[in-house]
């Protein structure tokens, strides 16, 4: 195996418990972020399905759920812009 870290030459990288806990508790945080997004693009997706098997019959409420759904995915998409433009939220709790 190669040895990524020289240990005669520097010291070791400080690592605790805190730290190890708060990389623990940041992939905690992305699952559950994957699952919101998974589960939101579910809803649009019934949404937008329930909006065309109902357009016949009301053409009203197919309306508005097809721009209630377009409305949300384009406000969606501008939260995710603005998220990876300021480099993603790194939020430290006092650990």
């Amino acid at each position: 195996m190669k040895q990524t870290y020289c240990f005669e030459r520097f010291e070791p990288p400080v690592l605790n418990e805190a730290m190890l806990r708060r990389e623990l508790e940041k992939r905690a945080e992305r699952r559950r972020t994957v699952l919101l997004v998974i589960a939101g693009v579910l809803i649009q997706i019934a949404a937008v399905l329930f909006a065309a098997l109902v357009r016949g019959w009301y053409p009203a409420v197919s309306l508005a759920v097809m721009c209630s759904a377009i409305l949300s995915t384009a406000a969606g998409g501008v939260i995710v812009i603005l998220y990876v433009q300021r480099g993603g939220a790194d939020y430290d709790y006092g650990a």
